[in-house]
């Protein structure tokens, strides 16, 4: 009852409208013009009828623009996945692409050198922060041993210090304890190649009447028996004479990139080569 009492008027307004419409929509069939009654169920629905079919286009505009709006999100959302699954997949290429070109070149000097070697990846930097060194994954199961020399495309790379059965530690040639005897392959002069940080060297033990200028590129002499003979080494950038010092003070850019280095050969052995 308090349903009724609270909204009657509106439903005795809305059964009239609708006995309305019915009245006259079964008396337009049957005669033209209308009467007096006809056209005030006319005046009276009319409105009633334009609000409602416009309320229904629009329901079905809202509708259809909801649909449109799902099926538009759902496209953005492939389009996106395959934008990323495309960016994913050329980086991918892009470092296939490197890594093809660096083992083209290590795999040209190894046709070059003639010497058996083993190709290892760089998997680590030395946890002890001790020596300038990286580790390889390559250990004695693979043939290595101390002090075996590692080399790259770009020039000698350091020796070989530990072992173990799949992993390698190799003392790079920045490291202070790394001494490599080395050839001026301009003049010959002769002497030992020392690390001296990250990116440097030093040759020492050089005499100051020796021809030694920036520039020159150094080599390894195959002494020690440690490196072949002729593997670059680095190149002089300043030459310093000590007044009346016995040597002269030689600094070197190293020829490989340590910090981006991440492929090497390990020589298994060498010949021997001429001192």
């Amino acid at each position: 009852m308090g349903f009724w009492r609270r909204y009657r008027f509106i439903l005795l307004a809305v059964a009239f409208l609708l006995a309305a419409l019915t009245l006259f929509s079964l008396s337009a069939g049957r005669r033209m013009g209308g009467g007096p009654v006809e056209q005030v169920f006319l005046e009276l629905a009319g409105p009633v009828q334009e609000q409602v079919s416009r309320l229904g286009r629009l329901l079905a505009g809202v509708w259809n623009s909801y649909f449109a709006l799902v099926h538009t999100a759902k496209q953005n959302r492939e389009l996106k996945q395959r934008l990323q699954t495309m960016q994913r997949e050329l980086v991918e290429l892009g470092e296939l692409r490197k890594a093809n070109r660096r083992l083209r070149a290590l795999l040209g000097l190894k046709q070059k050198t003639g010497y058996p070697m083993v190709a290892a990846e760089v998997v680590g930097l030395d946890p002890s922060n001790h020596f300038r060194s990286v580790i390889i994954n390559k250990g004695s199961a693979d043939g290595l041993s101390p002090p075996m020399p590692v080399v790259h495309a770009q020039g000698a790379v350091g020796r070989l210090i530990w072992t173990s059965p799949h992993y390698a530690k190799v003392l790079l040639l920045t490291d202070p304890n790394c001494g490599v005897d080395v050839l001026v392959q301009r003049s010959r002069a002769r002497g030992i190649l020392e690390g001296a940080g990250r990116d440097r060297l030093r040759l020492k033990y050089v005499q100051q009447n020796l021809d030694v200028l920036p520039g020159d590129l150094l080599i390894t002499s195959g002494a020690a028996g440690v490196f072949p003979k002729g593997i670059l080494v680095g190149q002089v950038l300043t030459v310093l004479k000590k007044g009346k010092g016995a040597f002269m003070d030689v600094t070197v850019k190293p020829a490989v990139d340590f910090e981006h280095l991440e492929e090497v050969l390990v020589i298994l052995r060498r010949r021997e080569l001429e001192g």
